[in-house]
């Protein structure tokens, strides 16, 4: 094996020797041949490239022309002056070929060619300019005069002279690279000779070289573009990765097991910056700096047995910067150590946002005092709190305040009312809550003992301070009604007693002043109307006796029906009686169940009936109350009644208030498993009714499943009149959007409204603009016919 492993080692050397000797003999001779062949080549370059400097000054000036026709038939001044542009640079490759050809010429007589040929290019470019002149300004006739009877000539004149000029400088190329084709083919001859015995010296030494080579040679390739791919994939992860990491908005670390720096973004170093930890700081060194109410300790105690932690903490250098903190444990078998990721996210704009839904929802924006809503939470927080503690309720209602709004305007009417809120604040004690129920109806907290003389002296104080408020009005006296109920004498809870305020207000109405009366056990009477009310409730439950009108919803890019909301009405031999009056005393008498059950029955039915027409209703939206969801059997409820009518869960939409999600919430948190997820999945859209007078936090909209947000009347009323009102609408749709939400207005009353809502990018609205709800015959004839 060594033997012949020489062997071949001493005939490869001889041929390569050999070789060698036939290069070196043939070297001499290849020498003559280059030069002979270089010059014939210089030779054959030069002319060659003056013919292609003819070629693209013959071009170019074709391309002029070419573009002086087009720009005669341009139909408007923008495309003229984009061709004239277009002319200018194939003037500027006339120029500098031109000069290339002056810089080469060899003889005078080519100099002087050359001179005459740009005499009458400047003279035609001259022309041209003057007719681009006269198309800008209008002169399209005298344009093409001009283009007929003098541009065309030149060009022919300037074809002509490089024609010519072509025609020499083809026969020149045509001998060099005659000459340079001789050179060539007497080279190739003895390259041939020479060649050989080469080549068959190589043939010899590549078989006895490429059997050994071949097979490594494809393995070693294999393997290295196997290797080279999988590191440019892996490269291309890597940038993508750190790109990633570093354009977040996010400011992300990671910390490795002793909770040291590991990684971190852009964003993460910039806050870090203010801190002046050490370089080998932990991940808590970091955390006490940048944030002032942090515990480290709870911390830890969820990374360890919940593996995550999220919360809320305000930035030590800016209170008003306030950011959520993400951080969790990263157990990867993969990797050779446990690791922590941080996630700061900069919440503050959405806390703000946050603040002013929460001051919207809780106060009213023309007194500035608290709302109904807030008042609602007051009454039911200071008795279930403090439930021996006596509290007292002046129910207010002005007289004739219509008055003032109808004949000084509503800015008036505001002035007006402000300055009662103002007024009445300072006659009551500082214990007192005051707050604007809506319209012109107030209402006073007062916890703590009071005697019925002191309670008497107070609404006299109050009827005194309402007349300095009008004082101001010189035509017209707007008074006041109030009404007085204690707890726990008159009422042992929040909606008793205010049922008995208002019934004492409007027994104020009734006396002779007119201005105040306490609830008196002669007035329980009229609570026995409660128990006739409720007996007609459950005759209307029993017997159906509820309608059920439909407003419609339109799209608003482009007023297209979209759906149709279900009201519930309760018609009565005496009046049609709204669900304002009738529906909390349903959820008071525990009828409402029963009372959803039928609408929804009835709205889904009718949708089915409507499915049969010309043009379909598309979805009916449902209102649901919180009694409903605790329903056990609310689910399955509503996937028969739509099975039984041959209707699919994507068209029904379910209503439900902010306060109703929270609970849910509350109760089910993300459960999957929920009734509402469980339709959702299904296709079952839910809608956040009212939103913006509830109580829910905007970071945890994005925790409710939701698909659609309803922006309350209150907020839509005002949009066209007050700025706040409309920075609330906007920020409320950017939020919805920016969760892949779609946002309807409610209360469309005007177009002004309508415009701003389109806007504003509010996708979806309902309101009188529109349609008043309609009985289910009205409305199929003026909405779907």
């Amino acid at each position: 094996m060594i033997s012949h492993s020489k062997n071949f080692t001493r005939y490869l050397l001889l041929s390569y020797l050999f070789v060698l000797l036939l290069v070196t003999a043939g070297a001499g001779v290849f020498i003559h041949y280059e030069r002979s062949l270089a010059k014939s080549f210089t030779s054959y370059s030069q002319n060659a490239e003056l013919k292609s400097h003819v070629d693209s000054i013959l071009f170019s000036a074709n391309q002029r022309s070419i573009l002086l026709v087009q720009m005669i038939n341009a139909p408007d001044f923008f495309q003229v002056d984009a061709l004239n542009m277009e002319m200018l640079k194939h003037e500027q490759t006339v120029i500098t070929h031109l000069q290339s050809l002056i810089q080469s010429v060899e003889t005078k007589s080519q100099e002087e060619y050359l001179r005459q040929a740009g005499i009458v290019m400047s003279y035609n470019r001259k022309i041209q300019t003057e007719i681009y002149q006269l198309l800008m300004d209008e002169k399209q006739h005298q344009a093409l005069d001009q283009l007929l009877r003098v541009a065309i000539p030149v060009q022919d004149k300037v074809q002509l002279l490089f024609n010519q000029l072509k025609n020499s400088y083809e026969s020149r190329v045509s001998q060099s690279k005659e000459q340079f084709s001789n050179a060539i083919n007497d080279m190739i001859k003895m390259i041939f000779i020479v060649s050989i015995p080469i080549i068959i010296s190589l043939l010899v030494i590549a078989t006895l070289t490429t059997r050994r080579l071949n097979a490594f040679a494809k393995n070693q390739q294999a393997i290295l573009d196997s290797l080279e791919e999988r590191v440019k994939e892996r490269t291309n992860a890597l940038l993508l990765d750190h790109n990633l990491l570093q354009n977040l908005n996010e400011a992300i670390g990671i910390f490795d097991h002793h909770d040291q720096l590991h990684l971190t973004n852009k964003k993460l170093d910039d806050l870090a910056k203010v801190c002046d930890t050490p370089k080998n700081g932990t991940v808590w060194q970091l955390l006490m700096c940048l944030f002032n109410d942090v515990d480290i300790g709870h911390i830890k105690y969820h990374l360890k047995h919940k593996q995550a932690w999220r919360g809320e903490a305000t930035l030590s250098q800016s209170a008003d910067s306030v950011y959520m903190i993400d951080i969790a444990n990263i157990n990867d078998p993969s990797l050779p150590n446990s690791y922590l990721s941080i996630s700061l996210t900069d919440i503050s704009d959405l806390k703000s946002t946050q603040r002013q839904l929460e001051h919207t929802s809780h106060y009213d924006s023309v007194t500035q005092l608290p709302n109904r809503y807030f008042f609602n939470v007051t009454l039911d927080r200071l008795l279930r709190e403090t439930p021996k503690q006596p509290l007292h309720l002046i129910y207010i209602d002005l007289n004739d305040f219509k008055w003032v709004n109808d004949h000084l305007g509503h800015a008036a009417g505001d002035e007006f009312l402000f300055n009662v809120g103002v007024q009445f604040k300072k006659v009551l004690p500082n214990s007192a809550f005051i707050a604007r129920l809506g319209g012109d109806e107030f209402a006073v907290l007062l916890p703590g003992h009071f005697e019925v003389s002191e309670l008497t002296k107070l609404c006299k104080n109050l009827l005194k301070t309402l007349e300095k408020v009008n004082e101001h009005q010189s035509t017209h006296q707007v008074g006041c009604s109030m009404g007085v109920a204690s707890y726990p004498i008159h009422a042992e809870s929040a909606e008793d007693l205010v049922h008995k305020a208002d019934y004492a207000m409007y027994s104020a109405k009734d006396s002779e002043n007119g201005h105040y009366c306490i609830f008196t056990d002669q007035m329980k009477k009229a609570l026995l109307d409660l128990r006739e009310i409720e007996i007609n409730l459950h005759r209307a439950v029993k017997n159906a006796e509820f309608e059920v009108y439909y407003q419609p919803q339109y799209s608003l890019h482009n007023l297209k029906l979209v759906g149709a909301e279900a009201l519930v009405r309760w018609p009565t031999p005496e009046r049609m009686i709204s669900p304002v009056e009738f529906i909390p005393l349903a959820e008071r008498f525990g009828l409402i169940n029963q009372i959803g059950t039928l609408v929804m029955q009835k709205a889904i039915h009718q949708l089915q009936q409507w499915q049969t027409i010309a043009k379909p209703l598309p979805r009916i939206a449902i209102n649901v109350s919180a009694s409903q969801l605790l329903m056990g059997d609310f689910g399955d409820l509503v996937e028969r009644i739509l099975a039984s009518n041959q209707l699919m869960p994507s068209q029904v939409d379910v209503e439900i208030t902010e306060s109703v999600m929270m609970k849910n919430f509350e109760l089910n948190g993300e459960n999957e498993g929920s009734c509402l997820s469980r339709l959702q999945h299904k296709g079952l859209e839910i809608s956040i009714d009212d939103f913006g007078t509830g109580y829910s936090s905007l970071a945890y909209i994005k925790h409710l499943n939701v698909d659609r947000i309803k922006i309350d009347k209150s907020f839509i009323d005002d949009i066209a009149t007050q700025s706040e009102a409309r920075s609330i609408v906007s920020a409320i749709i950017e939020m919805g959007h920016s969760l892949g939400l779609k946002v309807l207005a409610e209360g469309i009353e005007t177009p002004n409204q309508l415009d701003i809502l389109k806007k504003l990018g509010c996708d979806e609205g309902q309101g009188y603009l529109f349609s008043r709800p309609l009985p289910a015959k009205e409305f199929e004839q003026k909405c779907l016919a």
